[in-house]
């Protein structure tokens, strides 16, 4: 934005061109509320109420409650997945940067969320040894043998 003055009218035409998403139908949605008064400054106020930031403690916090494998009604892979609740565990500290979430809680809901496949047969195979990352494994190599068609989705039953 060198040469614009923030004060200027090209200071918010010059905005609008860079915007996307919903920002840009907020941008838009401001140009026709204020008309001749729309400036840079009360579009940054007005853009300040509409979004929220990616690192907002509880949105982060919703997800991990809400947290489910399945994505529009399809599962989205235990690597996907996987991965999905290693960031929220990094995202998710305290007023003094400790992770709030701990490996262990970690481990359970990963296990509390398995496919029901999974969760009758590898389920009852996991000792509480093993790490977050020996539970993906297992999981993926679970998963890929499903695919080819060697592991059956209904339980064995007990001798």
């Amino acid at each position: 934005m060198t040469g614009i003055r923030l004060e200027s009218k090209e200071a918010l035409d010059f905005i609008g061109f860079k915007l996307q998403s919903s920002a840009l139908t907020t941008y838009n949605h401001h140009l026709i509320e204020e008309k001749d008064k729309a400036s840079f400054f009360s579009f940054m106020l007005v853009l300040r109420e509409f979004l929220r930031r990616s690192t907002s403690k509880d949105l982060l916090w919703k997800q991990w409650e809400a947290a489910s494998p399945l994505k529009d009604e399809r599962h989205m892979g235990i690597k996907t997945f996987a991965n999905w609740w290693e960031k929220l565990q990094i995202k998710l500290i305290d007023k003094d940067g400790n992770q709030c979430i701990s490996e262990d809680v970690k481990c359970r809901k990963f296990l509390n969320h398995l496919p029901y496949y999974m969760e009758t047969t590898l389920v009852t195979q996991i000792l509480d040894s093993w790490t977050f990352n020996h539970l993906v494994k297992k999981a993926e190599s679970y998963e890929a043998e499903r695919k080819h068609g060697h592991i059956s989705t209904t339980p064995k039953p007990a001798r």
